[in-house]
């Protein structure tokens, strides 16, 4: 896990693929359109209201489907709900700190999830 300030960055992090890669407006930018397209994946990108030119785009308008943007729901309920169980602020300054209190918060959350999905399927009679 890397935790990155803006989309820029995080888009020079994406690993050579395939695949869908689901995103907000905020990502509906040339670079990070462009990028995601010569990495390899389908930009699932929500259109701005003055969206950019490029290739990118280009793609993005040939593959986008509300129903197929809809799949990234349940990415955003998790992070919604953890941001509910946490907070939404870290109160850490060093990005190490960060990093493990995200961590530790995902894995404790993920536990959570798993413990309420094994009890709750063992108590059905």
């Amino acid at each position: 896990m890397k935790i990155t300030t803006s989309e820029n960055e995080l888009i020079e992090l994406l690993p050579e693929g395939s695949g869908n890669f689901y995103a907000d407006g905020a990502y509906d930018s040339k670079k990070v359109l462009n990028t995601v397209v010569e990495k390899g994946y389908r930009p699932i990108v929500k259109k701005t209201k003055n969206p950019p030119g490029g290739f990118g785009s280009k793609k993005r308008d040939s593959v986008f489907s509300e129903k197929e943007y809809g799949h990234r729901n349940p990415h955003e309920g998790f992070w919604g709900a953890f941001t509910t169980w946490f907070g939404s602020r870290i109160p850490c300054f060093l990005k190490k700190t960060t990093v493990t209190r995200i961590l530790l918060g995902v894995m404790c959350y993920g536990l959570k999830i798993l413990l309420r999905v094994k009890y709750c399927l063992n108590n059905r009679g």
